[in-house]
């Protein structure tokens, strides 16, 4: 009864948690470099997103100019995508 090392059950649940904490571990090293380049993935595009939503907010303001100034979504799809087109290409690996 008092002595912990002759209960075989307590010692072999031991080593079980000891394996699943050691797994999880592992994972959670992993889950951390997962996230460390999911984050240099997104800051890659952050530059064209931001002159997206320029283009966006000054293309939908021109009509406060005259009222002919008036786009469509499909209207600023297009314009976007000439100016990915003329955009040089940027390496996403030295992108700020």
């Amino acid at each position: 009864e008092g002595d912990i090392l002759a209960d075989e059950d307590l010692i072999i649940s031991l080593e079980n948690t000891k394996v699943t904490v050691t797994e999880i571990n592992v994972k959670v090293k992993e889950g951390k470099q997962t996230e460390i380049d999911i984050n240099k993935a997104r800051e890659a595009y952050r530059p064209t997103a931001a002159r997206g939503s320029t283009i966006y907010f000054l293309i939908n303001q021109l009509n406060v100019i005259d009222h002919m100034y008036q786009f469509s979504l499909g209207a600023f799809n297009f314009i976007f995508s000439k100016a990915l087109d003329k955009a040089e290409p940027v390496d996403p690996e030295n992108a700020k």
